[in-house]
């Protein structure tokens, strides 16, 4: 098969393995009645390890007072809260708040449950494979954006 079928091909098996994975994940969405742009935001509030207010608005391509509503509503609900950056005043950090920390767990219970229901039954030379392509292809990604 020439590289672009076998693309198309790999990305209808993602597909497939993603809408697994949705179902997985989704009652601890509900759960926690995020939209998806709160869910993004949220995200990356975990995996930036508080960044600041300008830093969500520009992940979230949003301008500073909408990134700042949808903090607002999040802090409101106790996902996330503010702290002012101790060195510079003018600046706020968004950190987890108790229920943003709480769906993490509850996520992260499940990314442990789908590896050992899914992943953990490939060998581990796959295992290593699939992450040296995951690694790659991120590179080229990010480098790229």
């Amino acid at each position: 098969m020439d590289p672009m079928t076998l693309l198309h091909e790999a990305e209808r098996f993602s597909e497939d393995i993603k809408l697994v994975f949705v179902k997985e994940y989704q009652k601890i969405l509900e759960k926690y009645e995020l939209s998806s742009k709160q869910s993004i935001i949220v995200s990356l509030v975990k995996q930036r390890g508080n960044p600041t207010m300008g830093d969500i608005a520009v992940a979230i391509d949003a301008t500073p007072s909408a990134a700042s509503q949808f903090i607002k509503k999040l802090e409101a609900n106790k996902y996330v809260k503010r702290e002012i950056n101790v060195n510079n005043r003018r600046e706020t950090f968004v950190i987890l708040a108790e229920k943003g920390k709480s769906l993490f767990s509850e996520l992260e219970l499940a990314d442990k449950k789908i590896f050992e229901k899914y992943f953990l039954k490939l060998p581990t030379k796959d295992i290593v494979e699939y992450h040296r392509i995951l690694k790659a292809l991120h590179t080229i990604v990010t480098s790229s954006s």
